[in-house]
């Protein structure tokens, strides 16, 4: 094992609240009675099953098989859940234990609309985005927080989600159209100009299988974004902690460079991209080639762990503790609707 620190103990690295640790048993339970079933899998990449392991656990101790192939330096999760397992999982679990809430809230999707002028700001930084109104579309949506951003800059918006709960939220609440369903399954009036995969790439099990959908709903214009976690920024975003990183539902974990050699070997080409991962690409019949990633990903892996535990004060990271902090402050106080209601007044 490349990380022996990341033995199947079972010891969460996180604080976990009462119905996070409720749900990392029950999840454990199902592991060990065999009602979660696991597979091996190949390299969606280079197809080969060439690997080595980096550990076994996730951040909530739960078991998590991850390994760097040998070959191109994807790193993923093998064994894994099955489809049918998975599904249960995301029913049953998944938003529980990672959003620590029964179901969506006001404050979620806030985030979502962050995240949305965050995706605004990418595109529009490398003039992606046009002057006339355009058509975006978002695969795994959840209460649609992204798409109300794109749709109070004038965009025409739809997007799908497996969460019927997140999908109702967002449809009772702000009136959004998405509906329940994958984009195998989705029927569109028209092809989109956007589209977007906002930290779902990572959770989806047959990638070459949903790239090839993508192709079918496209013209040679669409804009394909993709924000995966990126393997390579953990010292930026997790303390220099692999094991923050990494979480049960994430079956794949990119570097730009394995991601841009997934879409290269399926007829794309990187448009713009950085390590956070933010990526944009176009379809390109023409581009195959794809770069090993392997020497440089397991460089990094071990560099931070010889780091682990240690903070780098970025700004970044000032600006999280800050903006926690405020935000305790002003639940606690009972204030923070009445600064939202300023900060609408004056914008």
């Amino acid at each position: 094992m490349l990380l022996p620190r990341l033995k199947n103990d079972r010891i969460p690295e996180l604080k976990l609240n009462k119905l996070q640790r409720e749900m990392a048993d029950q999840i454990s339970r199902k592991v060990d009675a065999g009602t979660y079933q696991f597979e091996e899998i190949l390299c969606p990449i280079c197809d080969s099953g060439q690997k080595e392991l980096i550990g076994q656990k996730d951040r909530y101790g739960l078991f998590f098989a991850t390994n760097i192939c040998a070959y191109c330096g994807l790193v993923y999760t093998s064994p894994r859940m099955t489809k049918e397992s998975y599904h249960h999982f995301y029913n049953s679990e998944y938003r529980k234990l990672y959003v620590a809430k029964k179901t969506a809230v006001q404050s979620f999707f806030e985030s979502q609309k962050r995240k949305g002028q965050r995706i605004y700001d990418f595109l529009n930084k490398h003039q992606l985005l046009s002057d006339a109104p355009l058509f975006v579309f978002e695969v795994g949506c959840g209460a649609g927080g992204i798409l109300e951003f794109f749709r109070e800059k004038g965009h025409a918006v739809k997007g799908i989600d497996l969460g019927e709960k997140y999908i109702a939220y967002g449809k009772r609440t702000f009136g959004l159209n998405p509906d329940v369903g994958v984009l195998s399954n989705c029927k569109m009036d028209k092809k989109p100009d956007v589209i977007i995969y906002s930290h779902v790439l990572e959770h989806i099990l047959d990638l070459n299988d949903e790239l090839q959908t993508i192709k079918e709903n496209i013209t040679e214009h669409t804009l394909i974004y993709i924000e995966v976690p990126g393997v390579k920024e953990i010292h930026k975003n997790y303390e220099s902690n692999i094991l923050r990183y990494f979480q049960n539902a994430h079956t794949f974990h990119f570097s730009l460079e394995t991601l841009a050699n997934l879409f290269a070997k399926n007829g794309f080409e990187l448009i713009h991209g950085n390590q956070f991962v933010q990526a944009v690409f176009k379809y390109n019949k023409n581009t195959v080639i794809i770069q090993s990633d392997y020497s440089k990903t397991k460089e990094y892996i071990l560099s931070i762990e010889e780091k682990k535990g240690s903070y780098s004060f970025t700004l970044m990271r000032i600006r999280k503790k800050a903006t926690k902090l405020l935000l305790f402050v002003l639940d606690k106080t009972k204030t923070r609707g009445v600064v939202k209601s300023i900060k609408r007044w004056l914008t």
